[in-house]
């Protein structure tokens, strides 16, 4: 292991190439776990659109995270407002 930091130390161009590769690999991961991520939630949201066509009784945990997006998303709205209506106020 000594040699190999050794290598890496004495040659910049091959330094860079291993920190190039590991830039690459680590992007690689978090590109995959965000697909993951997406698919989970759409999954839930399935599960939870299902279950409320079908009449069953939706878990706390969906009636959670409806409250917290709707208020995120009124906040949200309530931030770009004044943005929306500088450009509208442009033309």
């Amino acid at each position: 292991m000594e040699k190999f930091f050794e290598l890496l130390s004495g040659n910049p161009l091959l330094l860079a190439i291993v920190f190039i590769a590991a830039v690459f690999m680590a992007l690689s991961f978090f590109r995959k776990a965000l697909q993951l991520l997406v698919v989970a939630a759409a999954v839930g949201l399935l599960y939870a659109a299902w279950l409320q066509v079908s009449g069953g009784d939706v878990p706390e945990l969906f009636r959670q995270v409806q409250e917290t997006l709707t208020l995120s998303f009124g906040r949200l709205g309530a931030m770009l407002k004044p943005l929306v209506e500088l450009l509208k106020s442009w033309k």
